[in-house]
């Protein structure tokens, strides 16, 4: 019906669904990082114990959670340029109540729920890095908008000072650890060393919202619309390979885990490589895949149902590692056979439940909040 009267809502449906299911796929892959593989091998007979160390070193790669949180920086990036970017002018005060509302108030709460648990803070912890850089990035998201024109900059510009501070710590600075970024960088560094697939994601809102803008001499400039081209030509050739394209994008983030463990199962020429070198790379990987989804239409009954689970994912992003901090306050055996999976099921529980009670009133909230912000007409393509 929709694709019949009025096609371009049809295909913002579309889009719709599979950024809400990528969400989802991307929360399920950091709960698979933090709570680790099943025991495998506890699980397969005893002569199958070498297939259950097997797979349980595969999925402890498969499973990257650091690069999962990079696509939720480019879908954020895009979905916050699509809701924003119609609106001629942008009342600050509506603009930030909104935002901090959905992100924030939901964040509080939880804050207050984990105090009396013993290890529900430290647990908590192991999120709170990328909230904080988002809300960095709803900060600056209005002072971008003035300056549009010049995204490509800003994207080029980014990466560039991002290189020059992690050259800058690794050569002459004291790294916390190997693998500590957000305790090396700190907030505004960390935000800064992924700002370029955030922003990224705007621009791929833009491309695809604006295209009568694209093609008015001097709307942008020319480096924007050199990178605007180039991520145009990869998404039209990416498009007939989906497949490849979700292949390589969760195999280059089993890469990035593989070059940062210290495993003796990873081969001895392959050097220990850190998250604040390999993610920046990986980030211009995920804003291609995003931008080749969002255009790439599928009527695969599977994306409904995913986007359906996707409503609730910042709730599975925040609340799942509560599940292991309930659980250490009773008598349960973690090292059982089956209690990955007692686990697991908690965590989505806990998740689905903080999501009804919280999260979505404060997402209504959140938009009654931009609501208030004045309808204005788009601005003319000339």
């Amino acid at each position: 019906m929709a694709s019949a009267s009025n096609p371009l809502a049809s295909a913002n449906l579309t889009k719709s669904l599979k950024v809400d299911a990528i969400r989802f796929l991307a929360a399920v892959w950091v709960l698979m990082y933090h709570f680790r593989p099943p025991l495998f091998k506890e699980l397969l007979p005893h002569r199958l114990a070498f297939l259950g160390n097997a797979l349980w070193s595969g999925s402890t790669a498969l499973f990257a959670g650091p690069a999962a949180v990079i696509v939720f920086f480019v879908i954020s990036g895009y979905c916050i340029h699509n809701a924003y970017q119609r609106d001629v002018t942008l009342k600050p005060i509506n603009y930030y109540a909104s935002r901090f509302v959905r992100i924030g108030l939901p964040l509080v709460i939880l804050l207050c729920l984990v105090q009396p648990l013993p290890t529900g803070q430290n647990y908590l912890e192991s999120v709170l890095w990328s909230l904080y850089c988002e809300m960095v990035y709803y900060a600056v998201y209005p002072l971008m908008r003035m300056r549009f024109r010049y995204l490509g900059e800003m994207i080029v510009g980014s990466t560039i000072a991002a290189g020059v501070m992690v050259a800058a710590v690794r050569l002459v600075g004291h790294p916390v650890c190997h693998s500590c970024v957000i305790e090396t960088y700190g907030v505004p560094g960390t935000a800064l060393l992924y700002a370029a697939g955030w922003i990224s994601g705007c621009l791929i809102a833009e491309m695809q919202r604006n295209k009568a803008q694209f093609k008015v001499r001097g709307a942008y400039s020319p480096l924007t619309m050199l990178i605007t081209r180039g991520l145009a030509a990869s998404t039209r050739l990416l498009a007939h390979h989906l497949v490849a394209l979700r292949v390589t994008v969760v195999m280059a983030g089993a890469f990035v885990m593989i070059l940062l463990s210290g495993s003796n199962l990873k081969p001895a020429f392959m050097p220990i490589v850190t998250p604040d070198i390999t993610l920046p790379f990986f980030q211009f990987l995920a804003a291609i895949w995003i931008a080749t989804e969002t255009v790439t239409p599928s009527d695969a009954a599977v994306w409904p149902k995913l986007a359906a689970l996707g409503a609730w994912s910042y709730s599975l992003y925040l609340c799942h590692k509560m599940a292991l901090s309930l659980l250490e306050m009773t008598q349960f055996d973690g090292t059982s056979r089956f209690a990955w999976f007692v686990q697991v099921a908690l965590a989505f529980a806990i998740s689905y439940a903080f999501y009804r009670m919280i999260e979505r009133p404060s997402h209504l909230l959140s938009q009654r909040l931009r609501k208030y912000t004045s309808d204005a007409p788009p601005a003319p393509a000339a």
